[in-house]
């Protein structure tokens, strides 16, 4: 009896490899107020989680559904700290206008993700780019205020498009 109860809660454990989960995050954000704006459009659009690396900052104003206390958030002092704490099978996708983006409109997101954002001025750093598993961009004139950027990549993930 013992034997069936073990394997009738393993059956029912959660794979992370299975279920679809997306966090979303700043690396040395410019503004506080972009991060309590990309907070609220996190927790409106599904993210499981959000995060900082570099740059600290406190509750926002522009966070009217206190996002920070309905979802976990994470801080990093480092990228490699944030790199060597990505969720077991997650992917990491990096927002920069690069040429070796791909274009928003055909990317594929993939089922397990986390969307690292860069500041406005100086965008991703080389290193971030380099360790990310993807890189997506999306069509713009110029370069958009952060949290537009990333609430345009989460809802872009709500659409009825193909997973990787």
């Amino acid at each position: 009896m013992i034997y069936v109860f073990a394997v009738c809660t393993f059956a029912f454990m959660n794979d992370n490899f299975i279920n679809e989960y997306f966090g979303i995050g700043i690396q040395n954000g410019k503004t506080p107020e972009n991060l309590g704006v990309l907070w609220r459009s996190a927790q409106n659009l599904g993210a499981t989680f959000i995060f900082t690396i570099g740059n600290r900052y406190a509750k926002q104003a522009c966070d009217t559904h206190d996002a920070v206390k309905a979802i976990p958030y994470f801080h990093y002092d480092t990228f490699e700290a944030f790199f060597e704490n990505l969720p077991k099978g997650a992917r990491l996708v990096g927002v920069e206008l690069t040429d070796k983006a791909v274009d928003l409109e055909t990317f594929e997101h993939p089922r397990r993700c986390v969307y690292l954002l860069g500041a406005e001025d100086h965008g991703l750093p080389k290193k971030a780019m380099e360790k990310c598993h993807h890189l997506v961009k999306f069509k713009s004139e110029k370069s958009l205020n952060v949290a537009v950027a990333g609430t345009i990549i989460m809802y872009d993930r709500n659409l009825p498009k193909p997973r990787s």
